[in-house]
């Protein structure tokens, strides 16, 4: 069951974002990047959810995602990629806590028009997959 907070729409795209606790930075290198788009190529392909688009801004995260028709799997990848990047985080700082402010905001993408009001924050080419080629250069943007 998605957390009450959570708005879940089955076989509808969702725009997710999450940010930094305070506003304060999560991508401080291209490897901090690297890492993320990692742990989110790993965990989307062993759950089965599609990434539509993704941006990655050095204080925040903005996904377009497709998780089917199971809110759990979809739940399950926004903990997991908090919870690994915070580790990764706090091991190279050598701190401890959250890395994140609070929980993921999801909004269902119901409209075209609001489709449209994503692209820019999640990527203009919504058809391709993850791309990890060494050309990409930060905030990562698809």
């Amino acid at each position: 069951m998605p957390h009450a907070g959570c708005l879940f729409l089955p076989n509808l795209l969702h725009h997710i974002v999450q940010r930094g606790h305070n506003r304060q930075t999560v991508f401080a290198s291209p490897a901090d990047y690297r890492h993320y788009l990692d742990i989110l190529k790993e965990f989307s392909m062993n759950l089965d959810i599609k990434v539509d688009a993704f941006c990655l801004i050095t204080n925040h995260v903005n996904l377009l995602l497709d998780s089917g028709s199971d809110s759990e799997r979809f739940s399950f990848l926004m903990k997991t990629l908090a919870g690994r990047m915070s580790r990764y985080r706090n091991k190279l700082e050598g701190r401890s806590g959250t890395l994140w402010e609070g929980r993921f905001k999801s909004s269902p993408v119901q409209t075209d028009t609001y489709l449209l009001k994503c692209c820019p924050n999640v990527g203009i080419d919504a058809s391709e997959k993850i791309n990890l080629s060494p050309s990409l250069s930060p905030p990562f943007f698809q």
